[in-house]
């Protein structure tokens, strides 16, 4: 009889789930273990007499697969059990010894191994032994992935052995009942613990479920795997992942096609003609020119005729030379761009002058050409090249224009002759120029400066050379050479401290004066205040400024000067801008109180970034804006309004402080000549050839410059064929003018000697309008 028969069936599972606890304590789950020590701990049966258990081994085996189980068979019924002496009481667990004498039961405080009982030697069968004699011995059949059957009655051994076969069926649905009926049976009367192995199994395979090898043969699931960064090696076969980049390579190659012909075809359908990039090479650098070189390279064909024209000066061809000089004149009649042919006027005026044979003098105009760069090989794009003081040029050739053709009428009268000079806008350019300048009037070969005036060719004066940084530059080699300078556009007040506060001007050479018949920044700040504060009934201003620029300092410090000292009027914000484009207005505008105006005595590129900033803002908190400064372009600010209706933006009221601009004319014969000339010569195609706006204030004081110089040349009352002067008596002519000028009225005058100013300036307020208009206001 087995052990089982002799225990009631809780206390064979408690000690048969201990029994497997200790063989692989991983193998059984802790809360069976704590269910088989609680019922050993409770049992009245097995507190009388205690079975023999092993503590739990505390080194850990790695899992195996389960085996059969040799521990286990020591509750199998022997024959030594069927002969066991009766008197062992019922569910007594003892040991028996190999002679088969019981032996005492230890008690749980013993150390002690599993119970084993020993068996005969000889074959272990799971069938009783007079059934095994019975059945013929058979060879170990080979092992098959098949579920073992099992024909008859099982015991715990022989389920045990096929248990996990019927767990991973039951986990997979399949119908254990035909697969496992002897097992079946067995599991539905069982009362130990092959139920609890079974549930081990169980939770074993449904944890494993996920890591099987399934076979997948789609392309695209595995294509989707591999996209979304979940594939797992080993579950798609060698066909169907080959199958599967094949297809996915497919695809993308198909996508490519796709996109690149409909990429033609919408450039087939909108683009009918490759895009072509137009280059044109750069003009001239630094330096001094009368025909032979090119400055303003703004319109493309002006700009050929110019190089075509200065070689056939070079090669003495003067009859195509003048014509080449009249077509890139005209050329830019019908350019909207802002080009004029200025620089090719002078050209062909020069030339009339060297082929007249009437004696001239020269006069040095000094611009800023832009950034254009000296390389023959260049590629600047045009509009890059384009600058807006070559406005200035407008003006010089009206005023020369009109001098040499009434010049012309008088016999022996001497003309004028202009000598362009390029500095770029720097101060080496400046210093370069100034150099030449100084060498020029003591030399008897202009050839040697790359000029075709015939020598010797008086040098009457240089006119321009602003901004203030470069006159500053300039003025120490014009006083040693005895050069009168004509600046209109520098600043006044700093440059004329620094003639009276330094030893070196009163000892300058015959002829050198500093010229200056416009406002100076004093002027325009007082005037931009009380417009500010009357007019405009502004309290709370915020200033910016340019500290490296002498003109700006000076125009905000008047402006805050003026406006500060009126009864409620207050500077809430001082805003410096010590980069071109990097302005930023948001600390001024976050100012307690909130300024209604911003005054920014800056360049234009600057007054525009600043404008754009303001008009991002709502319409109910942006304040006005206000420009002042030696230089702004009102022609570049009409250029906003276009701006903020593609932006969909609302400007703000913007106003100008300028030195001069286009007034309505008076009586004046020099101004009626200059307009006359300006409406048919270079008025932009389309307009009225009226308007504030229509002429850069650059041009019109240029024209007054070149006008001053040639008043001086001819004395209105001359009583002999006039001659040219020498420069020291041209001065003091000068200082003598008075006239109604384009620009403003002019009445000179001499101060400390080399200062000559004007008694009487007139600046203007320009607004500007909603339909892009610019008025003068005030």
């Amino acid at each position: 009889m087995a052990i089982d028969a002799h225990l009631p069936p809780a206390c064979a599972f408690a000690i048969s789930v201990l029994v497997e606890r200790d063989m692989d304590p991983e193998a059984v789950p802790e809360e069976a273990v704590e269910a088989a020590q609680l019922h050993l701990t409770t049992c009245v049966r097995c507190l009388a007499s205690p079975p023999a258990i092993s503590p739990p081994r505390k080194k850990k085996k790695p899992r195996r697969v389960m085996e059969s189980d040799t521990q286990f068979e020591t509750y199998t019924p022997t024959p030594y059990e069927e002969a066991a002496p009766p008197s062992i009481p019922p569910g007594a667990y003892a040991t028996v010894a190999t002679d088969g004498a019981p032996k005492p039961a230890p008690t749980f405080g013993e150390p002690s191994r599993p119970v084993a009982i020993p068996q005969p030697k000889q074959p272990a069968s799971t069938v009783p032994p007079a059934e095994a004699a019975k059945t013929p011995a058979s060879k170990t059949p080979a092992p098959s992935k098949l579920p073992a059957v099992i024909d008859g009655p099982v015991n715990c051994t022989q389920c045990r052995q096929a248990l996990k076969d019927y767990a991973e069926a039951m986990d997979t649905g399949q119908n254990v009942e035909l697969l496992f009926p002897a097992m079946h049976e067995h599991l539905l009367n069982c009362q130990t613990g092959c139920l609890v192995l079974l549930d081990l199994f169980r939770q074993e395979a449904k944890a494993s479920r996920k890591f099987r090898r399934r076979p997948v043969r789609d392309p695209f699931s595995a294509i989707g795997w591999e996209l979304s960064g979940f594939f797992r090696g080993g579950q798609v076969t060698i066909s169907p992942m080959a199958l599967a980049y094949g297809t996915l390579i497919l695809l993308l190659l198909i996508t490519s096609l796709s996109v690149y012909l409909s990429i033609r075809w919408d450039d087939a359908r909108y683009y009918h003609a490759p895009l072509q990039k137009i280059i044109i090479p750069t003009p001239d650098g630094i330096g001094l020119s009368d025909g032979l070189k090119v400055y303003d390279a703004c319109n493309a064909s002006s700009y050929q005729d110019k190089r075509e024209a200065a070689q056939a000066l070079q090669a003495r061809n003067l009859t195509r030379a003048g014509s080449l000089f009249a077509s890139a004149t005209s050329v830019v009649s019908t350019d909207t761009t802002g080009c004029n042919g200025a620089e090719a006027a002078i050209y062909s005026e020069d030339l009339q002058v060297r082929q007249s044979g009437r004696p001239y003098g020269a006069l040095v105009v000094s611009f800023d050409s832009g950034p254009g760069s000296a390389d023959p090989q260049g590629g600047t794009d045009r509009h890059i090249l384009y600058a807006a003081y070559t406005q200035e040029l407008v003006g010089a050739y009206i005023a020369q224009q009109q001098y040499n053709e009434t010049a012309m009428q008088m016999p022996g009268t001497p003309l004028l002759y202009l000598i362009l000079a390029n500095t770029a806008g720097i101060e080496q350019g400046a210093l370069q120029v100034a150099n030449d300048i100084a060498s020029l009037g003591a030399s008897s070969n202009l050839q040697q400066f790359g000029l075709l005036a015939h020598s010797p060719t008086p040098l009457l004066g240089v006119l321009g050379l602003a901004p203030s940084s470069l006159v500053q530059v300039v003025l120490p080699v014009l006083c040693r050479a005895g050069v009168p300078l004509i600046t209109p556009t520098a600043t006044g007040l700093f440059i004329i401290n620094l003639l009276l506060q330094t030893s070196l001007y009163r000892h300058c050479a015959p002829g050198f004066a500093f010229i200056r018949f416009s406002p100076d920044d004093a002027a325009q700040s007082l005037l931009a205040s009380n417009y500010a504060y009357g007019a405009l009934r502004v309290r709370h201003v915020a200033v910016f400024y340019d500290p490296s620029n002498p003109s700006s300092v000076g125009s905000a410090d008047g402006f805050s000067y003026n406006f500060a000292r009126r009864r409620g009027a207050q500077i809430v914000a001082r805003e410096t801008a010590v980069a071109s484009g990097l302005l930023d207005a948001n600390d001024a505008l976050q100012a307690k109180p909130r300024p209604d105006l911003i005054f920014a005595p800056l360049l234009t590129n600057d007054v525009i970034t600043l404008a754009q900033d303001i008009a991002r803002l709502p319409a109910g908190r942006q304040p006005i804006l206000m420009i002042g400064g030696e230089f702004v372009h009102p022609a570049a600010l009409q250029g906003l309004v276009q701006w903020a209706r593609q932006q969909q933006l609302t400007l703000p009221h913007i106003f100008v402080s300028l030195i001069s601009a286009v007034r309505s004319p008076d009586n004046s014969d020099w101004q009626k000549q200059f307009y006359a000339s300006f409406c048919t010569s270079f008025a932009a195609p389309g307009s009225h050839c009226s308007g504030a706006a229509i002429l850069d204030q650059g041009g019109l004081l240029f024209a007054d410059g070149v006008e001053i110089v040639t008043r001086a040349l001819v004395p209105e009352k001359a009583t002999t064929t006039p001659t040219l002067p020498k420069v020291p008596e041209l001065v003091q002519r000068i200082t003598k003018e008075k006239f109604s000028g384009v620009s403003s009225p002019i009445r000179l005058r001499l101060i400390a000697g080399i200062l000559v100013i004007s008694t009487q300036v007139s600046p203007v307020i320009l607004g500007l309008q909603g339909d892009g208009s610019v008025q003068i206001v005030g």
